[in-house]
């Protein structure tokens, strides 16, 4: 899942996360849930691995990038399938893709990557979460977080 939606769900679950993986190179946060846990699985901006994927695990102890780092360590137990789905759930409500005042699919490189506001182009000093959305096309194919100035933008 991207990072953001994965850090929602590590602080929704509380004591409940288990080991969660993340990869800056690829935005991407990895909850380790029981394997073949996730057959039925179909959460939005999320993809369950099967037994035939791999992740590259980083070494007992990374807690820092560079590299896949855990956030969570691998000492805890697997977080449950059902208390994740449950809390992507409650975070999807609270943070719904909603219609943009723009065309997602032309958005430069710098709104995609979070360096330049989505609705104003201009360079982010303050931010605030404008959630996580898809297009068809253009880059944003893979959901993907997107951020605007704070507390509004300049020129809207």
């Amino acid at each position: 899942m991207t990072r953001f939606l994965g850090l929602q769900a590590v602080e929704r679950l509380g004591n409940q996360a288990g080991p969660v993986i993340m990869d800056p190179a690829t935005r991407t946060a990895y909850v380790l849930v029981p394997a073949g846990t996730t057959r039925t699985w179909n959460h939005p901006h999320t993809t369950a691995l099967s037994d035939s994927d791999h992740i590259v695990l980083p070494p007992q102890g990374k807690q820092t990038p560079p590299g896949p780092y855990w956030l969570i360590t691998s000492r805890r137990p697997l977080t449950d399938t059902a208390a994740l789905h449950h809390a992507l759930q409650k975070i999807q409500g609270h943070h719904p893709d909603t219609a943009l005042p723009i065309d997602l699919t032309r958005l430069t490189l710098d709104q995609v990557r979070s360096w330049s506001c989505a609705l104003c182009g201009a360079r982010l000093h303050a931010d605030r979460s404008l959630g996580t959305h898809t297009a068809e096309t253009g880059l944003l194919t893979e959901p993907t977080e997107l951020w605007a100035c704070a507390p509004a933008c300049r020129t809207r």
